[in-house]
């Protein structure tokens, strides 16, 4: 769960009991977990307006480990304005939605990546 009130992802077990915690990706307000035998787990960081840090999505491990980020606060693809809402059918293509710019985004990244500046809007 997106706990961005509390700048961290919880993660909880079948019966809702609380399993552990993802900090230090700055205020999560969406997540996506891929599909597949290796999955990962994609966040994004939505601070407030003002942020320079507004506009980033992280790429971990189910564990928390960081292998990658991209984006920046803007309107131009690959920039990214408030996202409240991120879908990953697979490790490479994402389409991601936001407040601040009314708009989805596919993004697709560069096989081979960790996630990092690889991105290419589309």
């Amino acid at each position: 769960m997106a706990d961005a009130g509390n700048k961290r992802i919880q993660v909880f077990d079948s019966r809702g009991t609380p399993k552990a915690q993802i900090a230090n990706i700055g205020t999560p307000a969406a997540i996506c977990i891929t599909p597949g035998a290796h999955q990962y787990l994609y966040t994004s960081n939505s601070n407030d307006a003002d942020s320079l840090d507004n506009g980033e999505i992280y790429k971990l491990e189910l564990d928390g480990k960081i292998v990658g980020k991209f984006g920046r606060a803007g309107r131009l693809q690959k920039e990214f304005n408030m996202v409240n809402a991120i879908d990953c059918r697979s490790e490479n293509e994402l389409f991601v939605g936001e407040l601040g710019n009314w708009r989805v985004q596919k993004v697709t990244l560069r096989p081979g990546r960790s996630g990092g500046s690889g991105g290419s809007g589309k």
